[in-house]
């Protein structure tokens, strides 16, 4: 269901974002395609990767509301290039400006693209959304103003937008995407999975493997979680601030540890029961439920020792208030 879920919000992103016909379209052999650089100004940019024996190029150009098709070719042929060519196995799309203007607005110039399931490539735009699904293989893709949707990527994948949301879901192997101004989603994901923020919140659940989570001064909020995890936060003090931070994680399991260094802020942690842990809280105020057969020092501002025979590192640093919790 989650999945027909992010197909859907992708189908419709799509359709919103790719109304009506294309302006032009390119179509080359699938087999031709191993790589792919895309360089825009201004506009979307949709990666698909498919299994047929056709890879296509469509084209979308739009401007604002008072100009009509012959003032937007106008445009477009006078002040831009658009070149979209294979050589070498390599897909290229570039944007450029001809030459530079003045006193009108840019013209949005959008791809719809599908290629080859296996491929590796850069992506970029100035501005706008970058949708990518159903690829395999290194992927290194930005925009400055703009969304990042992923679904069903594996492979070495590095996405990153300095104002725009993030959505990552049912992907593998090692993804690290960041925003600067935006929240990030995360979903059904499995491997090194790295996200942050400097100004959004952090809501992730299902996730498999060495989750690393960063957020400056939003909210971090992760569920069922199998594996490692790293919350990391370089903000300022919440108090000074005068910024209620919270930071809730419930652990399926835990492989070898959990770290969550913080400026300040609440945590909750609930930990799977009859496991056996190492502690190392340190925070303002310490409460604990559910806590069984523990060996240390347990007073108001500090919970370090064993659990058990001891076990995956559990440490916590630097909080108001730390909520900990055994289910």
């Amino acid at each position: 269901m989650k999945k027909i879920f992010v197909l859907s919000v992708i189908a419709l992103l799509s359709a919103v974002l790719y109304a009506g016909e294309p302006f032009a379209k390119h179509t080359f052999p699938s087999a031709s395609i191993t790589a792919l650089e895309v360089n825009n100004i201004a506009g979307n940019i949709t990666l698909t990767g498919t299994a047929g024996d056709k890879a296509t190029v469509e084209v979308f150009v739009s401007g604002n509301n008072r100009m009509n098709d012959n003032s937007i070719k106008e445009m477009l042929n006078e002040y831009y290039t658009i070149d979209v060519h294979v050589a070498k196995e390599k897909l290229f799309v570039v944007v450029k400006h001809k030459k530079q203007f003045s006193g009108q607005q840019e013209l949005s110039i959008s791809f719809n693209i599908s290629v080859p399931g296996q491929v590796s490539g850069k992506i970029s735009s100035a501005s706008g959304h970058i949708l990518i699904s159903e690829t395999s293989g290194d992927l290194y893709f930005t925009t400055a103003s703009g969304h990042l949707v992923v679904d069903r990527v594996s492979g070495k994948i590095f996405g990153s937008t300095a104002s725009g949301n993030i959505k990552l879901t049912n992907s593998t192997d090692n993804v690290s995407l960041s925003t600067a101004s935006g929240n990030i989603q995360a979903s059904n994901c499995e491997g090194s999975i790295s996200l942050a923020t400097a100004s959004g919140n952090v809501v992730a659940e299902n996730i498999i493997g060495a989750l690393k989570a960063r957020s400056a001064i939003g909210n971090i909020k992760l569920k069922n979680i199998s594996g490692n995890l790293k919350i990391i936060d370089e903000g300022e003090s919440s108090r000074r601030r005068n910024i209620r931070r919270n930071i809730d994680v419930t652990m399926e399991s835990v492989n070898e540890y959990v770290t969550i260094s913080n400026n300040s802020r609440n945590v909750n942690l609930t930990l799977p029961a009859n496991h056996d842990y190492n502690l190392n809280i340190k925070a303002e105020k310490v409460k604990t439920s559910g806590l069984r057969d523990f060996r240390g020092k347990m007073d108001r501002e500090t919970l370090n020792g064993s659990v058990g025979s001891g076990g995956a590192k559990i440490e916590i640093s630097r909080s108001q208030q730390v909520g900990l919790s055994f289910k």
